[in-house]
């Protein structure tokens, strides 16, 4: 009876579970593949400047809006994806955005974006699912001025799969980690610099074998004593180390074999002398 309740108690609680995020329409959502590279866009919730309210479409549906367009590169903010990397963003503050900003500085409101978990065109707007992506940015809010930490670490948990048909996003954050603030004010140029690092050797603990879903399930649980690193960076490390080894046994041998032959040749001067 014991064993009996406590299988009925583990299928429940498997039962209960829920894949996240689903698509539009409630369902596991397939999926179109990252490519290693290929610009991973975002765009963010508009809100009113007045309150920070999010704004709704004729369908009652949340309004999202592109991040700003880069100076470095005349494109809204965008990540290649499985490549860590530093990256710059530089935009002008107009009234509105300065005010936007000064919402997410003051925590009146977050500034909440989102990653398509396909990389289809339009895979969100046609109902896809998305995975949230919140920036923490601080600093200060003056009467005539603010103050931001415009320098941010942004970390992006991807499956721990070799299978590049699940190459897709788990979670993402990104939070400003610098000590010294900017200066602006309205009309200003503002550099956000992101320090991108992605995880895809994160393990998925607790996973159930289920068919359909995009990647493995599962909780993806940072380790207690070190920070992972990708596979492309660790074999890049590896590569190095190699390279590096090779050299130096390099240097060793070949000096051991030239020793003899300078001996040799002062041996030799030693007896015309």
């Amino acid at each position: 009876m014991k064993l009996f309740l406590s299988s009925l108690s583990l299928f429940s609680a498997v039962s209960a579970l829920q894949w996240y995020p689903l698509n539009q329409k409630g369902e596991v959502p397939e999926i179109e593949p990252y490519v290693r590279g290929q610009d991973v866009f975002i765009d963010c919730i508009a809100r009113n400047i007045d309150t920070g309210e999010h704004k709704f479409d004729s369908g009652g549906r949340i309004v999202h809006t592109s991040f700003p367009t880069c100076k470095e590169t005349g494109k809204p903010l965008a990540f290649r994806y499985g490549v860590s990397e530093d990256v710059n963003c530089t935009f002008d503050l107009s009234d509105e955005l300065y005010h936007m900003f000064q919402l997410y500085v003051h925590e009146d409101a977050p500034w909440s974006c989102r990653i398509p978990l396909s990389s289809a065109a339009h895979s969100v707007e046609q109902g896809g699912a998305y995975i949230p992506l919140t920036f923490n940015l601080r600093g200060e809010v003056h009467e005539s001025h603010m103050d931001i930490d415009t320098r941010m670490n942004m970390i992006v948990v991807t499956p721990h799969s070799r299978d590049p048909a699940h190459q897709s996003v788990v979670s993402a954050v990104a939070w400003s980690s610098g000590t010294r603030a900017i200066r602006t004010v309205i009309g200003d140029s503002l550099t956000l610099q992101v320090a991108v690092r992605w995880m895809d050797n994160v393990r998925n603990y607790g996973a159930v074998e289920q068919e359909g879903l995009p990647y493995g399930d599962g909780y993806y649980k940072l380790p207690f004593h070190s920070v992972p690193v990708s596979y492309a960076q660790y074999f890049a490390t590896l590569a190095m180390v190699a390279v590096v080894a090779g050299v130096a046994v390099y240097g060793a041998t070949y000096k051991s074999r030239r020793m003899p032959n300078l001996l040799d040749s002062e041996a030799g001067f030693a007896k015309q002398d």
